[in-house]
């Protein structure tokens, strides 16, 4: 369950800090973690009124490694931050106030980042875990980073994505289902279903062609899917339609190309084209829901912050509410 409350007045802070104990209660935190979550919902959010000239908030639970709790995630594009260091400094303020909201926050989080600069907004991320318990040492071969939403007036989104290991292995699947509502949102699911159940024999190629096989009684959909072996560095990839696909490494950005077609009724050839995967690499998957127009290269440093400010960042700028929006970021943790 996410949800989403944008802050441009001083009422809905208040808003977002109901929220966020209605979550952690849901979570089982303690009163003390409650506080915490409490006092972080409350500072980023009044951040957004007195500095982002209005934002939003986005509140979801978390389950990492064993460690349970809430997650905010807070984005503006006001003027940003020139100085972020300072400014997590106690004391530092630029409108008269005492100046310990920033730090507050990351003394409160167990999980605390951010991106920002001067012109290009900001973005913070805060996680509040139970028991004050971080994850233990993680065993995961990837950072996930992903934001979604429905065209607006729609309760369903038409949009899906998975990420499954199966053994050597990490695989991502995005999925479109054609127009939007329950039948696109029905398509998705039937796709993400054959995803799921794909043996470890299965390439992108096996799985998408596997996806129009089973898909014929639903309306259909453009997907793409990508699969990673970190410890051989390869990454396979094929994709149908119009879901927008880039790798990012040290060397530079490049385009993964998928064909013309649409799974489930439409479907003449898929190519399966394959690249090389190192340490740091990132690669990101959006949705016709986001404008093609979005570059990284915009964004110095973003790359090097956690996988869910690169998505967020990237839907705060990118999508449009008049499609379903998706964007799927996965990054190499070594």
């Amino acid at each position: 369950m996410e949800t989403t409350v944008e802050v441009v007045e001083q009422s809905q802070v208040g808003q977002v800090r109901r929220l966020a104990l209605e979550f952690g209660r849901a979570q089982g935190l303690t009163e003390g973690d409650l506080g915490r979550a409490a006092l972080v919902a409350t500072e980023v959010s009044t951040n957004l009124v007195k500095y982002g000239k209005g934002g939003a908030v986005t509140l979801n639970r978390f389950f990492d490694e064993g460690s349970v709790g809430i997650q905010l995630i807070a984005v503006d594009q006001g003027p940003g931050f020139p100085d972020f260091p300072a400014s997590l400094r106690d004391g530092h303020s630029t409108s008269g106030t005492l100046g310990i909201g920033l730090g507050a926050m990351m003394r409160a989080s167990d999980l605390f980042d951010t991106y920002t600069g001067a012109g290009q907004g900001s973005a913070i991320l805060s996680r509040v875990a139970r028991d004050r318990l971080g994850p233990a040492h993680s065993r995961a071969r990837l950072a996930l980073g992903w934001r979604q939403a429905p065209k607006e007036g729609q309760m369903e989104c038409g949009d899906g994505w998975a990420h499954a290991s199966c053994g050597p292995w990490e695989r991502l699947c995005l999925v479109d289902g054609l127009g939007h509502g329950p039948l696109a949102a029905m398509a998705s699911a039937t796709a993400l279903a054959i995803f799921r159940s794909a043996p470890e024999a299965d390439t992108p190629e096996d799985i998408i062609r596997k996806c129009h096989a089973g898909m014929n009684a639903t309306r259909g959909a453009v997907m793409a899917v990508v699969a990673i072996d970190v410890a051989a560095g390869r990454l396979l990839f094929a994709g149908v339609g119009n879901i927008a696909a880039m790798v990012h490494s040290g060397e530079g950005s490049g385009h993964l190309l998928s064909t013309d077609g649409i799974v489930g009724h439409r479907l003449r050839k898929v190519r399966m084209s394959e690249s090389g995967w190192a340490a740091g690499d990132t690669v990101v998957l959006s949705s016709d829901g986001l404008s093609g127009r979005w570059n990284l290269a915009r964004y110095p440093g973003l790359l090097q912050r956690h996988a869910l400010l690169v998505a967020s960042v990237l839907f705060r700028d990118f999508a449009r509410n008049t499609d379903d929006a998706t964007v799927l970021v996965a990054r190499d943790l070594r």
